[in-house]
């Protein structure tokens, strides 16, 4: 599964750099960036996924369910895969190399495959439940705790100067894609990565990675996500913090939300 993973990654990375010159962003519903590049690229991965697992469900940002109706006994029951073909419109947009393809798989809750693709950066992250996480071939360490100083890196999104008061004494940095965000604490650039508000096609692929380096998904108040919450296709209703548990824990007192509408 892995390695299927890598090449899908591989093939729909230099499908959207072959697509970037010539891509133009319009609005969705939500005012968030798409452009045909997201949609051709979608396209093409779940096409392979399909023709490889026929039995497992689809979920991707620009085509939702690709093969079942979400809501069904059936399709909770069902091994998931979420799609992100491109997370980060904006830098792809703006010729900004911050942006990736994301590849998660979930089963019982739980993630068990998936990577990250930084085409322009040439990143690739990828796991396996059990077998550890890779960076270009390469095995990754386990995170370690982590002392927060002026100088330690904080990933967190550009709307937090809206929706966030931060007292965090470090380096806040927004690169316009959670699937970078995700990159860089697994690897240890950021103490940890405060993610806005995801769906499960943003995090699975990163998520399923973090969690063989020791890391994981937690709420504002501590509690591990669940993402059997997200796996019908909604919004999660508050912020994550993406990291090793002892590293997030020290980010709650530091990170007031600002009460705001749900959509």
């Amino acid at each position: 599964m892995k390695d299927f993973i890598e090449e899908t990654l591989r093939e729909a990375g230099a499908m959207a750099l072959s697509l970037a010159p010539d891509a133009k962003g319009e609005r969705k519903a939500d005012r968030s960036l798409v452009s045909e590049a997201d949609r051709r690229v979608e396209t093409y991965i779940t096409g392979r996924i399909a023709d490889r697992f026929p039995e497992d469900r689809i979920i991707g940002e620009e085509h939702g369910d690709a093969n079942g109706d979400a809501n069904s006994t059936d399709a909770r029951g069902r091994r998931l895969w979420a799609v992100d073909p491109i997370d980060g419109t904006n830098p792809f947009l703006n010729g900004l190399p911050t942006w990736g393809v994301c590849i998660g798989v979930m089963e019982g809750g739980e993630p068990i495959a998936g990577g990250i693709f930084l085409p322009r950066l040439g990143e690739l992250l990828l796991a396996e439940r059990g077998k550890g996480a890779t960076r270009n071939g390469e095995a990754l360490p386990m995170l370690e705790p982590v002392e927060i100083d002026n100088q330690t890196v904080l990933l967190s999104p550009s709307s937090r100067k809206r929706f966030y008061k931060m007292d965090y004494p470090g380096k806040s940095m927004a690169y316009g894609s959670i699937a970078a965000h995700v990159t860089y604490a697994v690897t240890g650039g950021g103490v940890g990565t405060l993610v806005d508000r995801p769906y499960i096609w943003d995090i699975l692929g990163p998520l399923a990675v973090l969690h063989e380096v020791g890391g994981g998904a937690f709420y504002p108040d501590g509690k591990p996500l669940d993402l059997n919450t997200l796996a019908n296709g909604e919004k999660e209703e508050l912020p994550l913090f993406f990291g090793l548990p002892e590293n997030t824990r020290q980010l709650y007192p530091m990170i007031e939300i600002y009460p705001r509408p749900n959509k």
